[in-house]
């Protein structure tokens, strides 16, 4: 027996439900297209949640895409401040994608 059920369409659901991943990355989505270019601390203040916690979220999201990061991973400095900004087309088709899935679009 399969340990996880996999429904026929499951496979263009699997991207944004990982990407999007929770509840807080999904609120650090929705804080961010409203207060683009804010930094680890300042998420953490606004959603009130701890700093680090966020930071880990913040990195599985630049992984997947979501999130564009001023500079760029490839130029961070130790205590160097890092702003997040919503990478609005990829998170509107991984919401399109979801949608269709389940019946929606």
């Amino acid at each position: 027996m399969p340990k996880f059920a996999r429904p026929a369409n499951s496979d263009r659901a699997e991207d944004p439900i990982e990407a999007f991943g929770n509840r807080l990355r999904a609120g650090i989505i929705g804080y961010l297209k409203a207060h683009p270019n804010q930094s680890r601390s300042e998420i953490a203040a606004a959603l009130n949640v701890p700093s680090q916690t966020v930071f880990n979220a913040l990195e599985k999201m630049l992984d997947a895409g979501l999130l564009i990061a001023d500079p760029p991973r490839s130029e961070w400095e130790r205590g160097g401040r890092v702003r997040y900004s919503v990478d609005g087309q990829l998170v509107s088709l991984l919401y399109l994608q979801l949608g269709q899935v389940i019946g929606e679009v």
